[in-house]
């Protein structure tokens, strides 16, 4: 062999050296970024901590008391202003606050059939209805039922929670 093709020949296998080499660190860099990715995924589908969770119980308990508080009163007076007021505001904040809740509460929740007619499980019978006035007129007289229920759930799951973070 002459000395041009041997030097060449070490050219090639030191770019050849060098072309695996940058293969191997991009592999190890990919691999670095789909852990990194990964952890990242699973830290936003970890979902709320247990003191996050009984926070977020406690705020709902205060809101669906001023609900049932409501709904008792419009049943004993009738649906005054001031009743319809509050409903409209209790029903606006459990629209958009019950579904965070709803995927823990309703596995301490006793279902009803009854409950479907009336908007669906018994937390949401007690605020789909539009108005106070629809509400008391579609009451189909299970009503204190459902707040027994629904009271009966919210207590389970405040349970389940005090037992969590008390393990921890």
């Amino acid at each position: 062999m002459s000395a041009e093709r041997i030097q060449g020949a070490r050219k090639g296998s030191r770019t050849i050296g060098e072309r695996i080499g940058s293969l191997v660190n991009r592999s190890r860099s990919a691999q670095l970024d789909r852990r990194d990715a990964a952890e990242r995924a699973n830290a936003a589908t970890a979902g709320p901590t247990v003191k996050e969770r009984q926070h977020e119980l406690i705020r709902f308990y205060q809101e669906y008391e001023t609900l049932v508080e409501t709904v008792c009163d419009a049943a004993q007076y009738g649906p005054t202003p001031k009743l319809e007021g509050r409903y409209e505001t209790q029903r606006n904040w459990m629209i958009a606050n019950y579904p965070g809740v709803r995927k823990y509460v309703v596995a301490y929740l006793r279902f009803d059939v009854e409950d479907v007619a009336q908007g669906g499980d018994a937390f949401e019978a007690l605020f789909t209805a539009e108005n106070l006035t629809a509400f008391l007129q579609s009451d189909d007289g299970n009503m204190i039922s459902r707040i027994m229920r629904t009271r009966e759930a919210l207590s389970l799951y405040g349970d389940h929670l005090r037992q969590l973070a008390a393990a921890a």
